[in-house]
Formats: C-alpha cells, structure tokens, sequence
C-alpha cells in the first residue's frame, strides 16, 4: 500500500448506512457500546511466550505516519484506566486496508498507551503478519485451536508481540469454538488483542468467532467500498457489535 494514500478514521455510528464522503475530521471517534465488557470462556491455558524475538518490522507497512493517525484514547477508561478487551479488524471486501490497519493500531496501543497488546492473524489461507513483523509462520492460532500450546513471540516494538496464522490452513467448524478459550488465555497476559480477521463479504469469514469478541471495527476504502457492502456486513454479525470504522486511502479530494 502507498504510504501517502493511507489514512485511518474512527466515526461515530448513527446509521449503518452513513454517508462516509461527510466525514471532515480524519481522527473523529466513535463512543463504542459495552467496551468494557470483556466475552470470557470458562476455561483458559498458559501463553507461552518465544524467547527469541521477531527479526524486523516491514516499515513500509508498520510506520509512523499510519500508527500515529490512530486515536487510541478511545480504547482507555477515565484516567488511563485499561480496560481489557478483543478488536476484530476486517472489511467488507479484500484490499481493502484491513491488515495495514490492524498492525498499526497494535502499534498506537503499544507504543502510545504503554499497554501490552498481541495481534492475531486469522487468515488461515492468505496469512500475512508474521512476514510483516519477521517471525516464523508458525507454531500460531491454528495449532492453539486444534488443542496446542498457544504460543506468541514478542516483536521489536515493545509490549507488542503477535500470534501468527499457524501452519494449518483448514480448520474444522467445531475447533472454532474454542477462540473464545484462546482470547480469554491472551487477555490474561494482554490489556488488547487485534485480531486481523478475514473480509466478512467471503467465505472464510469466521461469523462465530466475530460475535465473541469485545467489538469489531470495520476498515472501508474510500471511493471503492459501497453501500451495500456495509449492509451485507449486518446480516452476517450482531450490529452491536460494530463499535467503529476506520475510513482508509482518504485524498484530499474527498473533502
């Protein structure tokens, strides 16, 4: 993605079908519902943590000018309180920034709120996070779900550290059922896990997955997503679970 097109914003979600062309603030935020209420499983595992740590950060991913337009403050109680809680990050359709926006909103909230945050790739057949923070495919999110350890490696950014795909790119429906043991294990160790999750408008949208998670924000391009992409988005998760959008490859132009 060209550095110079990106741009992310968080805005407030009156109606689902908002007009996006209206949005004149680029860091604009949304008031999410029931944030602080974290979804926990019943049971949780250890988090083993690699000793070794990621070789390098793709900067032309992971950078200042994409982390830094992010608002983080919205993800912090009064007085810097944490309140601990899971993001899925996804978009109506592929291409459309989802990843981009979810390694840099891990960075805002590691680097910018000091807090401990772990990303999470989902995308079982296209991954893509270990190659953007330099670690190995696996052992990952696949392993943890068919009953493995659920192992993570720190990055060079501190009190960032990620959870890869894994090495299976198939995964029974019913070992999905145990993300929710997974999120509660991570947030055990992390104030926020990013879950980088698949286009909801494809198969391989994980629609059980998405409604155990604290909230969702969805990434939207400018000039591209339409309306009834958003739409779509509805029929397939809880609407209340939406708590934002991040409005991405904004010009000048738009305004």
């Amino acid at each position: 993605m060209d550095r110079n097109e990106f741009a992310s914003s968080l805005i407030r979600r009156e109606k689902k079908s908002e007009e996006f062309r209206k949005l004149k603030d680029s860091n604009k935020i949304i008031e999410p519902a029931n944030l602080s209420e974290v979804k926990t499983a019943k049971y949780t595992r250890p988090v083993i943590m690699n000793t070794k740590s990621a070789e390098y950060i793709n900067h032309e991913i992971v950078s200042y000018e994409l982390y830094n337009s992010f608002n983080y403050s919205l993800f912090l109680g009064d007085e810097q309180k944490t309140i601990r809680c899971s993001l899925g990050i996804t978009s109506p359709n592929a291409k459309e920034g989802k990843t981009t926006s979810a390694c840099n909103l891990a960075a805002a909230l590691a680097m910018g709120s000091n807090h401990k945050t772990v990303i999470v790739d989902l995308n079982f057949s296209n991954p893509a996070i270990h190659e953007i923070f330099g670690i190995e495919s696996g052992p990952g999110l696949s392993e943890a779900l068919l009953g493995e350890e659920v192992f993570v490696t720190p990055t060079q950014i501190e009190n960032l550290s990620v959870m890869p795909a894994g090495h299976h790119k198939i995964i029974p429906v019913k070992q999905l059922s145990y993300f929710n043991e997974i999120a509660a294990s991570l947030l055990n160790e992390f104030e926020f896990v990013i879950v980088d999750m698949p286009p909801v408008n494809t198969r391989s949208f994980p629609t059980l997955i998405a409604n155990q998670l604290t909230g969702l924000i969805v990434v939207v391009e400018a000039r591209k997503t339409k309306r009834r992409d958003i739409e779509r988005i509805f029929r397939q998760v809880n609407e209340r679970n939406v708590v934002g959008f991040v409005l991405n490859k904004i010009s000048e132009n738009d305004f």
